[in-house]
């Protein structure tokens, strides 16, 4: 969906164990690929000793459970400190 470029997404929420090919890490290294300020928070419920390794910079990591409060301060906390999208023509 971020490749494709269809919807203008602000923020990628991933979990780190997804089912499939990739984890939350791959699918954040590959949204940083497309711009590196893009925000992303992750959640996990056991990978939060990975974070500092496999984390993308200038992310947030929530570890499960959490409250909803907190995943709407980090999606604001992140967008407050991400840099403005230039217009395209």
């Amino acid at each position: 969906m971020l490749k494709g470029r269809k919807l203008p997404y602000r923020v990628l929420v991933t979990d780190i164990n997804l089912l499939g090919r990739i984890d939350g890490w791959e699918v954040a290294k590959q949204a940083r690929e497309i711009d590196p300020n893009f925000p992303v928070i992750y959640m996990t419920g056991a990978a939060a000793d990975q974070w500092p390794v496999n984390g993308v910079p200038n992310s947030v990591l929530l570890t499960k459970p959490f409250a909803p409060a907190q995943l709407v301060t980090a999606i604001s906390t992140l967008l407050n400190a991400t840099p403005p999208i230039a217009p395209t023509n």
